[in-house]
């Protein structure tokens, strides 16, 4: 006998039935594997959830004797971290230090940070270089999480950093090659125009219009009112305490290796620890 219009309409009602349960299952079981092998709780998702369009603030910027201030060199179409120097500002001794961090630095994420971007970007490894990190983090954030990265590399607390486009940077910076220990290595420097423009700054009026518009060419999350903080320190520096380094550590073919202890005992000196 055929079977009635009704039986089938029930029988093909059953089978989608029977195939969305199966489906929800093995999607929640994906879910929840997915979650124990990175150990990550529900609630810490739930966290991750932005309320609204706007991205939560990841590093807040402070305003420090001794100022520590990340800048990058970007690639002003891509985004890409070309350069990166860290600038050690310290106010009282009036003491400035400018210090060349590889972009081919070997970074390797601590678990807690790891799992935090997993929640952005699943395919991030653990171990990568400081260049790749663009390629992982969207645009809105990466610098921000470059910030977090690097604190936890240096054992430092970041005050601020700067986004500055390669050719605003060029105009500042250029790298020299110097030799150690039977090796090359890039440090950044300051150019010899940007030297020759220094010169010519003579007032903190002239030292205001040149931040001024500087902050219209650059991103920093340190604002232009707060940044006038440092004015008067930088009007009275000396010429020769201002130096240029490179982050201890060891040059390969792979990348850039930090020694740690060696850091610590570098940085010690600039923190006035």
């Amino acid at each position: 006998m055929r079977k009635s219009a009704g039986r089938i309409f029930v029988i093909g009602l059953l089978k989608s039935l029977l195939f969305f349960v199966l489906f929800t299952l093995i999607s929640v079981s994906s879910y929840k594997l997915f979650m124990h092998f990175y150990g990550i709780e529900d609630n810490d998702v739930i966290a991750a959830i932005p309320s609204d369009n706007k991205h939560a603030i990841i590093t807040e910027p402070q305003i420090d004797v001794v100022s520590k201030h990340l800048i990058y060199c970007v690639d002003e179409e891509t985004g890409d971290i070309m350069k990166l120097v860290l600038e050690i500002f310290d106010c009282e001794r009036l003491r400035l230090n400018y210090i060349t961090i590889p972009v081919k630095t070997q970074i390797t994420l601590s678990d807690s940070l790891h799992k935090e971007l997993v929640l952005i970007k699943p395919s991030i490894p653990g171990f990568l270089k400081l260049s790749a990190i663009t390629g992982y983090l969207p645009k809105e954030t990466v610098y921000e999480y470059g910030v977090r990265i690097i604190e936890e590399l240096l054992d430092i607390n970041i005050s601020y950093y700067t986004v500055v486009p390669q050719s605003i940077y060029d105009t500042v910076f250029e790298t020299e090659a110097i030799n150690q220990k039977s090796k090359t290595y890039p440090r950044e420097v300051f150019s010899d125009g940007f030297l020759e423009y220094l010169h010519t700054i003579n007032t903190e009026t002239q030292l205001y219009n040149y931040i001024e518009e500087l902050y219209t060419k650059i991103n920093s999350n340190l604002t232009f009112e707060e940044k006038l903080n440092y004015m008067e320190s930088y009007m009275n520096i000396p010429g020769r305490n201002i130096r240029f380094e490179v982050i201890a550590g060891t040059d390969s073919n792979s990348g850039y290796i930090i020694d740690k202890t060696s850091v610590d005992l570098q940085l010690k000196t600039y923190l006035g620890e």
